[in-house]
């Protein structure tokens, strides 16, 4: 089969946000475009479907209720899931994230679609929320994806090891079906390595939505100690409060800790090149676990030095003392001793964030992620077709 002819009469991609498509997936959505003749994105319309369609694809909005586990409504969003899936008849469903992977798993059994891809970016409630409702739906999650993977026209993507082996305990066996990607891949030359920020004293910045499992306010805490021991830093957030997710932090409380100085939030920005050129220091102090957190891929192709928590994704990257400091999560003095680490020793910031730049050069480029994403829409038309 030539590589440069399309594999596929119909992709869609089903995926919780438009927003989010555009953050992370534009490199996996240029990839589709080549493996298909015709590319269909299923998303929310936050109002940025036009710059979707932009993209060489057609988009059907779809609310996937990211927030909701009323079995009723999620039945709703089913039914008409697998209607647009009996429509549109595509050749592949590739479901990104959580919600789209439950509600995907139920409609493209009820409308017979050939392929499905299932593509992790995290496990989310999946893996770390203690709730009685968030425990029902973890086995009921698991049950779903159990059924998807068995079947021999399925595939699954993960973004890091350990995701892969959490799934594989709770009974999810891909066997060789499986792909783990670099993330969702980084362009080193849009986040190319910079110097050293000139400025008055280092700026460490957190960049993602402002949820609790991302640890934003241990690292407020950590940023009040590190003002009780006068530590030459500031802390910028940026990033916006995601009302759609249960456990956002509201503005008024992110507002409330902006000192305008040494500690700030500026909200949401498209241009986060821009970010790596005033701050030195990147910092994600999540409490759980990620899956290839984009933000830090794009700080360590600035080289900037990362400071993260002994969690899966980011210890999947981060190899302490080597790309940068690996901290416990939920731990506001261990989070600021490293901070005060980084902050007090440029040389080191130096050498860290050479080092997370080559990591990043190596295997988490758009050009690794885009063939790995060639490879396996290549063996999963193969596992069927051999």
């Amino acid at each position: 089969m030539p590589d440069n002819k399309p594999v596929f009469a119909k992709i869609i991609v089903a995926i919780t946000e438009d927003w989010f498509l555009l953050s992370h997936f534009r490199p996996l959505i240029a990839e589709l475009c080549q493996l298909a003749r015709e590319v269909v994105v299923l998303t929310r319309d936050s109002g940025r479907l036009n710059e979707v369609g932009s993209l060489g694809v057609r988009t059907i909005a779809l609310d996937y209720n990211r927030s909701s586990m009323n079995p009723v409504r999620e039945a709703a969003t089913i039914r008409q899931f697998s209607r647009i899936l009996a429509t549109e008849q595509p050749d592949v469903l590739h479901l990104i994230a959580m919600k789209p992977i439950v509600l995907g798993g139920f409609a493209s059994a009820m409308a017979q679609v050939p392929h499905t891809v299932v593509h992790m970016t995290g496990l989310g409630f999946l893996a770390i929320s203690p709730t009685a409702k968030a425990r029902a739906a973890r086995l009921v999650a698991l049950a779903i994806l159990r059924r998807v993977i068995a079947r021999r026209s399925s595939w699954l993507v993960v973004e890091n090891p350990e995701d892969l082996a959490f799934l594989k305990e709770g009974g999810v066996e891909p066997q060789d079906r499986v792909t783990i990607l670099g993330g969702a891949g980084i362009d080193p030359d849009a986040f190319p390595e910079l110097p050293e920020p000139s400025a008055t004293f280092p700026i460490a910045a957190f960049v993602g939505r402002m949820i609790l499992p991302k640890g934003v306010d241990v690292l407020m805490q950590a940023a009040s100690l590190l003002q009780e021991r006068g530590v030459p830093l500031a802390i910028e957030l940026y990033g916006r409060s995601d009302d759609g997710n249960p456990e956002a932090i509201p503005s008024n409380v992110l507002t409330s800790w902006s000192d305008g100085v040494r500690t700030r939030w500026l909200g949401f920005t498209s241009d986060v090149a821009a970010i790596w050129r005033r701050a030195a220091i990147f910092v994600l102090p999540a409490r759980s676990r990620e899956g290839m957190p984009r933000a830090l891929l794009e700080a360590a192709a600035s080289a900037r030095p990362l400071i993260v928590t002994d969690v899966p994704g980011c210890r999947h990257f981060v190899r302490n003392g080597v790309e940068g400091l690996i901290v416990p999560p939920a731990d506001a003095k261990a989070l600021a001793d490293a901070l005060e680490n980084l902050a007090r020793d440029p040389a080191l910031r130096r050498k860290l964030g050479l080092a997370a730049r080559a990591r990043v050069l190596d295997g988490y480029t758009e050009t690794d992620v885009r063939a790995g994403l060639a490879r396996t829409y290549r063996a999963l038309i193969a596992s069927t077709h051999p």
